[in-house]
């Protein structure tokens, strides 16, 4: 798997500390772009990584694990120990999506970060799974992760959602429900996510770019009638 420069930017922005941080990587990563081909490991070290795991089921990697498996099986405590944790080009080939956010959250430290760049467009037989947007939001949402830097990328074989997550509490996983059916859901909603409501209604959310208006969008009821009507003409616009 290939680290992209977009991605590396966000690691080189996040306030990681200095000189003595901890990365957790699913998948054995590469750095490939900008002429280089090193491993990330050299990378990270370069930038005060003090300690470095990568995880993948291919025995390249620092730990060789099934990432379909939960965490607690895999016979280590890693639990909330690193400050950036990324998921570069490999969850997408898993097929329990659950367990790879479920794994990437409890690997993180509070205060840590969460680092993708994941297909959602294209790849004809690449992977598993091509995420949408609304994915990332609503994992955010039901984790109150702070959405650091969010934003959609084409390539010669398709497109990419990529961003930084910062993870603000030591809540255990939560596994979200689609926000715009949140009225519909409510007979199996937890009381957190009943009591924070639907995910489309946040401006952070918003502000960062991961929920669009658009086709499918729900308008909130603090919208003005002149914002429905720019929705409105916007969308026929468009096409």
């Amino acid at each position: 798997m290939g680290i992209l420069t977009e991605p590396l930017q966000y690691i080189r922005d996040v306030k990681l500390p200095k000189g003595c941080f901890a990365v957790a990587e699913l998948g054995d990563q590469w750095v490939t772009c900008g002429g280089k081909h090193q491993l990330a490991r050299k990378f990270y070290e370069e930038l005060g990584c003090s300690r470095y795991e990568s995880i993948d089921g291919n025995g390249r990697g620092t730990c060789t694990q099934d990432l379909n498996i939960p965490i607690e099986k895999w016979g280590m405590f890693w639990r909330c120990e690193f400050d950036l944790v990324t998921d570069f080009g490999t969850g997408e080939h898993v097929f329990d999506q659950h367990q790879v956010w479920r794994t990437m959250h409890m690997l993180t430290k509070v205060g840590g970060y969460i680092v993708f760049d994941r297909p959602c467009a294209g790849y004809e037989g690449h992977c598993f799974y091509l995420i949408q947007p609304n994915l990332i939001a609503a994992v955010a949402w039901a984790n109150c992760y702070e959405v650091v830097a969010f934003e959609r990328a084409e390539t010669t074989r398709g497109h990419l959602v990529r961003g930084v997550l910062r993870k603000t509490n030591n809540q255990r996983f939560m596994v979200p429900q689609q926000g715009r059916y949140h009225k519909d859901l409510k007979p199996i909603l937890s009381s957190d996510l009943k009591i924070r409501g639907p995910d489309h209604k946040s401006k952070a959310l918003r502000d960062a770019g991961v929920i669009r208006r658009g086709v499918g969008d729900v308008v909130s009821c603090e919208d003005s009638e002149e914002d429905i009507e720019s929705l409105h003409a916007n969308h026929w616009m468009r096409g």
